[in-house]
């Protein structure tokens, strides 16, 4: 071997050998950040009160606090933490599903006065949210719709099988593929839509080139998502550009997913990479149950025309909601407007 040779060896080496180590330490980097978000202690008793009366100020609805009767709900040695909002017996049920990290009570006012409007309502912390059991942010599409189901199995023995189901951003997604998977259900309405045979999901992402290419290498990273690597936790602004949306009840979004107790501010990358690979009971054209969507033309999340695609697709009953001014929080930000249509049409369809 030539000087040279040995030297280019050496230095080639010695690369090698600072990439090792670099890799090293940023997995254990992530791993030690993985563990404390699934970690994030849950709040109980007067830590949760305090939480929700903060919280509710913040917001302008302290009038709200506890009008709501709790509940734990044990399903496969797990449990789901319940929040009735009742009207009376006899009366239509709505099962709602929080967004994207979120929990049941930051719905409160959409909650109550679609109770008001003769309907029992039941917010429901999924696994791994809000109250509910389980690890922090850990979870798929199909956890989610597993769980949903459960609480409608439920609702249906407590409030009888008039029954429909209400989500908002990942939760109308839920509710959508409980649509598909639930004959029992009388109604759907969906604060957003996804379905998997959509060719631009990448596009509800805040970089969907980089996206795309993740995506495109599925086949051979979906078995790793099935082993403890599928655990490990993504921010959820690196994929989502919270900072883009608008809000009046939340004002910094962002700052909010960071600093609240109870918000989940990073989900385990099995969750991410279910959102648009988990299959649906059946193809959004099959789908029988009635569905309502909403959407607001401000959302910087989901893009109008792939929504209103996907509803295009629907040959069931359906409706579309669309506030002009609306952004991607209409569930939190435009309650007024959206119950009194949403209330008419359920009550139309159920």
């Amino acid at each position: 071997m030539t000087r040279a040779s040995h030297h280019n060896k050496s230095k080639w080496m010695k690369w090698a050998r600072f990439a090792g180590a670099a890799s090293a330490a940023g997995m254990a980097g992530w791993t030690a950040y993985s563990y404390r978000m699934m970690n994030k202690p849950i709040l109980r008793g007067e830590e949760a009160e305090a939480h929700n009366r903060s919280l509710f100020a913040s917001m302008g609805i302290e009038e709200l606090l506890n009008t709501w009767r709790e509940e734990v709900l044990p399903v496969g040695g797990r449990e789901l933490h319940l929040y009735h909002f009742e009207s009376k017996p006899g009366d239509p049920v709505v099962v709602h599903v929080p967004g994207t990290g979120c929990f049941a009570l930051l719905y409160t006012e959409y909650l109550y006065k679609l109770s008001r409007q003769g309907f029992n309502v039941v917010g429901l912390d999924p696994r791994g949210h809000g109250a509910s059991s389980g690890k922090r942010g850990v979870y798929t599409l199909g956890d989610l719709v597993e769980d949903a189901r459960s609480v409608i199995d439920h609702a249906v023995e407590t409030y009888g099988e008039n029954v429909a189901v209400s989500g908002d951003s990942q939760g109308g997604m839920t509710a959508l593929y409980c649509a598909a998977a639930e004959p029992r259900l009388k109604a759907a309405v969906c604060h957003s839509v996804i379905a998997p045979d959509e060719p631009d999901n990448t596009r509800l992402t805040r970089m969907p080139g980089y996206y795309k290419m993740l995506a495109s290498s599925r086949p051979m990273t979906q078995p790793i998502l099935n082993t403890p690597l599928g655990r490990l936790m993504l921010p959820v602004w690196a994929y989502l550009d919270l900072k883009a949306e608008e809000s009046e009840a939340l004002p910094d979004i962002d700052k909010f997913f960071k600093e609240d107790p109870v918000q989940l501010n990073a989900v385990c990358l099995a969750a991410f990479s279910s959102l648009d690979s988990t299959p649906m009971a059946r193809k959004v054209e099959q789908i029988e149950v009635p569905v309502m969507v909403v959407h607001g033309a401000k959302d910087h999340i989901f893009p109008e025309d792939y929504v209103r695609r996907v509803y295009g697709r629907l040959t069931c009953e359906k409706d579309f909601l669309y506030l002009p001014h609306g952004a991607h929080g209409v569930m939190v930000d435009n309650v007024d407007e959206i119950v009194p249509p949403i209330a008419e049409w359920l009550k139309k369809v159920m």
